[in-house]
């Protein structure tokens, strides 16, 4: 009678107590008490979330996007990506209204398209459903509803076993303790004799062991429970949590099954060229591979879909442009009329590029590198170097683009049978148009550049003369002759009293379409030979320009 009477005093004195703490051990980012009063009331009564005012340009959903529906095709462009769905129903006839759910909040509303691929029915409209309105109550959504208060409950059954142990646990400290009564008021004992306290200490530990462990349990089960309720939660109070939704209405004529295509376009996705060039040197030929680096922040994963990659550019649209008048005026030209100076632009239907089999591509931003085309070409290498920049001697390749597309610019690794050379940017290049390609350093030829002499010399007339000899050698540590282009230069003078002259050098070849000073030296070099280029001139100059001319010259 005395326990049933203290556990009471107990109870009534410490309820919102216990309650408090049973609540902070749960450790909940919600009060279970509020969402059940929630879940209690109609779903007009529910939070809107705060993401629905104000959208970004590419907004992402609260909670991976839930698509009820197939992904089947992908057309990537440059900026964006046209994607495909599909749903495959069995539909009475009728009227009757199809939805897709969980698609990107970054979809075009204005290109929204549908189409039957099977069946008996006809599309009679297509409707991108407002986020800004209360959560529609559809079969999905009440079912997560249900899920959530069987969760909620479970939850609150946790909370009252969490406050049923911390109220033990405060009996069974309290019983023991000298001088207190289980309700905490203070009270008169007799001292207890030794082996009564060992056996007490005994039990009260093991109790206590036995109290911590199921306290513990509980615990983690709130953890795994507030875990589960949580995303249903956000579900139920925000229209987008999962993604958007689209109605199709549907004129079905008769009872059949149905495919039923969704077509969007989605911002947050693109795609770039990127080539490999390999250069066999034994054979002369250049294989050129063709990949495309294709990657997408839409929200959605595009699992297991085909793929096509377009060159279109939807901002340049499919409409010929207008001219303006071009006025010359005071001000000058208006430059604005010549247009952008970068690369041309191509409008809607380019050139479309199929990408061979499905593809995953994660809608994380991370790039994917798919290969396209690959083709080996005929080649003519060329060896040249230019040692007042840089002592090496680079192959080069000339290759003519017989494929039936362009290229697009985009960078180019080069390697020389299996070993990578280095990077460069392709240019746009047509069809029948011819290339050069960069493969690096030829190892087996080493060039040398030195300042022979130089003399400063004062001549009459307050002038002064500069007479400068460079040597060049290159040599060939190969077993085959070889051809190399050695580019050097003389100083071009545009000051009327600086003038330059040749002196006894190696003669050059002259080159109609090098620029202004700029010699050049065709060098055919046997297997172990050197061949040596000597370039020797004088600049002569006014003695008060001879800083002048010696910051330019040096």
């Amino acid at each position: 009678m005395l326990l049933l009477l203290a556990l009471s005093r107990l109870a009534h004195a410490d309820d919102m107590d216990f309650e408090h703490a049973a609540k902070a051990r749960m450790k909940l980012s919600f009060d279970n008490d509020e969402v059940q009063a929630e879940l209690a009331a109609p779903a007009a009564a529910a939070p809107r979330s705060p993401m629905l005012q104000g959208r970004p340009a590419l907004p992402r959903a609260a909670l991976p996007l839930e698509p009820n529906s197939t992904l089947d095709h992908v057309v990537v462009l440059r900026d964006r990506a046209i994607v495909t769905r599909t749903r495959e129903l069995k539909l009475a006839a009728g009227s009757q209204r199809v939805r897709f759910d969980g698609l990107p909040l970054g979809l075009a509303a204005d290109a929204l398209h549908a189409r039957v691929r099977d069946g008996s029915a006809r599309v009679v409209g297509v409707e991108l459903v407002s986020g800004t309105g209360d959560v529609e109550e559809t079969e999905r959504i009440e079912k997560v509803r249900a899920e959530a208060k069987t969760l909620s409950d479970q939850l609150g059954a946790v909370q009252d076993h969490i406050e049923s142990l911390l109220m033990q646990r405060a009996y069974l400290r309290g019983a023991v303790l000298p001088g207190t009564g289980p309700d905490g008021g203070s009270v008169s004992r007799p001292l207890p004799t030794l082996d009564i306290v060992k056996g007490t200490l005994g039990w009260v530990g093991d109790a206590e062991r036995d109290l911590a462990a199921k306290l513990r349990a509980d615990e983690e089960r709130a953890k795994e429970l507030g875990e589960d309720l949580e995303p249903l939660l956000v579900k139920l109070r925000d229209p987008l949590a999962t993604g958007m939704t689209v109605r199709v209405d549907l004129d079905v004529a008769s009872a059949s099954t149905v495919d039923l295509a969704l077509g969007y376009t989605v911002a947050g996705a693109g795609w770039t060229p990127s080539y490999n060039a390999r250069l066999d040197p034994e054979t002369n030929t250049v294989t050129l591979e063709t990949n495309a680096l294709v990657a997408q922040t839409t929200g959605e994963s595009w699992t297991n879909a085909t793929l096509q990659l377009s060159t279109a550019d939807p901002v340049v649209g499919g409409a010929a442009p207008v001219l303006e008048a071009w006025v010359l005026d005071e001000g000058g030209v208006d430059a604005s009329q010549f247009g952008d100076a970068g690369g041309v632009r191509t409008g809607a239907g380019a050139m479309m590029l199929d990408v061979q089999g499905r593809r995953t591509i994660a809608g994380d931003g991370s790039e994917s590198r798919l290969p396209l085309t690959s083709g080996t070409f005929p080649t003519v290498v060329s060896l040249t170097t230019v040692p007042q920049k840089v002592p090496a001697v680079f192959r080069s390749a000339h290759v003519t683009w017989t494929g039936e597309s362009p290229l697009l610019p985009g960078p180019v690794a080069s390697f020389v049978g299996a070993d990578y050379v280095g990077s460069a940017a392709l240019l746009a290049v047509a069809p029948g148009e011819a290339m050069d390609l960069g493969f690096g350093v030829d190892e087996r030829l080493k060039v040398d550049r030195q300042l022979v002499d130089r003399q400063v010399e004062n001549l009459l007339g307050a002038r002064t003369r500069y007479t400068v000899r460079y040597k060049t050698t290159v040599q060939n540590f190969g077993k085959a002759p070889r051809t190399v282009v050695l580019t050097d230069q003389l100083p071009v003078s545009q000051i009327e009293k600086v003038s330059v002259v040749l002196l006894d050098s190696t003669p050059s070849v002259p080159d109609p379409a090098a620029p202004p000073g700029v010699l050049r030296w065709p060098l055919t070099i046997p297997p172990g030979g050197i061949a040596t280029v000597e370039l020797s001139f004088t600049v002569t100059a006014p003695r008060e320009l001879a800083y002048r001319i010696d910051q330019m010259m040096y």
